[in-house]
């Protein structure tokens, strides 16, 4: 239709301090009648801003009617050059889930069914909540008063507590000690012995129904991840993920796989559908983590739907940042077929449901899509205003 098409007048960032070093960022794109979008560009990961490199691609974009999607690409990134650089792939995710955000309100619809309508032949799971797993890692970091106790008491107690909640799985981070190379070789590394404790007291005190995954952080090398393997596989763990650098170390990363009785995930930082079907394809993972924040937004995760084979069981999203991340994730877990849940970092902060309008509601485990245009909700004013600040660049 000749009206749907959006015209950018105004760019806002917002920050909230969360806990420790954790800050969330977003950024909000407002048309020239008064739509906002909005989406999440935490840059944790990056070694400066990511707000600086928005501001001056979205320059671009003044004065533009902008019909789709693909023509906003052709503007910020003809050459594709955000899948080379980790900087300009947070940059160009967050303005391309902005956009869609706000185009979706524009249409009238929901995300998930705005991206239905764009992709008519993927079937939009008739259902408002999606099923998520609880990563216990980050609240197991330091806080505003320093280092936590990460002891295989806290673990197992916090995990306890997730399942009690409803959580079918839990996702620990337990060798944030190790870092390759390690001294000796052809052993299990000394540095990995406590993080193994960790996994073992989770194990003993959750049911055996209940799945454990484990997060690795890339914190080993080929020697070591056999042996670590194994120790894995002893303890039921149900998810391998990121032994070492599933696109920096293909082929170590593909060994590994080959010898791995435990399904194997990873890739949370990379950019485009293509790169995420070519670890599929070449099997240097069984499952693609794509990070709504990094990986160019939802129009990516339905364009690898498309060309992967058996996709329910190979996309999980990565989700360990806010409640604006986590709630595009879930638009677009609910816009393909992945059986898989969604990830979520639990017990951070108490307040962490409020932080949007209408507040993030999680029960039994599952997160609830609100009713609503878009994404459904938006940032809480108050919350900002007590906790953060907002600014334009």
């Amino acid at each position: 239709m000749e009206n749907d098409w959006i015209r950018i007048n105004q760019l806002n960032f917002f920050s909230i301090h969360v806990r420790g070093n954790t800050e969330w960022k977003f950024m909000e794109f407002i048309s020239d009648d008064n739509i906002s979008g909005i989406s999440e560009i935490t840059d944790t990961q990056l070694d400066s801003p990511v707000s600086k490199t928005i501001s001056k691609i979205s320059n671009r974009l003044r004065g533009e009617k902008i019909y789709s999607e693909k023509e906003l690409i052709n503007i910020i990134d003809s050459e594709n050059l955000a899948s080379k650089n980790l900087s300009l792939a947070t940059a160009i995710s967050g303005i391309r889930s902005a956009f869609l955000d706000l185009m979706s309100k524009r249409m009238e619809l929901s995300l998930y069914k705005f991206l239905n309508e764009m992709n008519p032949g993927l079937r939009v799971k008739d259902d408002y909540k999606v099923p998520l797993y609880a990563n216990i890692n980050r609240s197991l970091l330091p806080n505003d008063d320093g280092p936590v106790n990460r002891s295989p008491e806290s673990f197992a107690s916090r995990a306890k507590e997730l399942e009690q909640e409803g959580f079918l799985t839990i996702k620990c981070a337990p060798f944030d000690e190790c870092k390759s190379p390690f001294t000796e070789k052809n052993k299990l590394p000394e540095e990995a012995i406590l993080g193994l404790e960790r996994i073992s007291e989770i194990r003993s005190n959750i049911s055996k129904e209940t799945k454990l995954f484990v997060d690795c952080h890339s914190r080993f090398d080929l020697d070591s991840s056999y042996y670590l393997h194994d120790e894995l596989f002893d303890r039921d763990i149900d998810w391998f993920e990121e032994p070492v650098d599933p696109e920096k170390n293909q082929k170590e990363m593909i060994k590994i796989n080959n010898y791995s009785k435990i399904i194997t995930a990873g890739a949370e930082m990379i950019y485009g559908a293509k790169k995420f079907n070519d670890l599929l394809t070449n099997r240097v993972i069984d499952i693609v983590m794509p990070d709504v924040k990094f990986c160019g937004g939802a129009t990516e995760i339905l364009d690898l739907e498309k060309i992967v084979d058996e996709p329910s069981e190979k996309i999980s999203m990565h989700c360990p940042s806010g409640p604006v991340s986590l709630l595009t994730s879930a638009h677009i877990t609910s816009s393909i077929s992945s059986k898989l849940p969604l990830e979520h970092a639990v017990k951070e902060v108490p307040w962490r449901h409020e932080v949007m309008l209408p507040f993030e509601k999680i029960t039994n485990g599952e997160i609830h899509i609100p009713e609503g245009n878009g994404i459904g909700a938006t940032l809480n004013p108050e919350i900002i205003y007590k906790k953060g600040k907002v600014w334009q660049e």
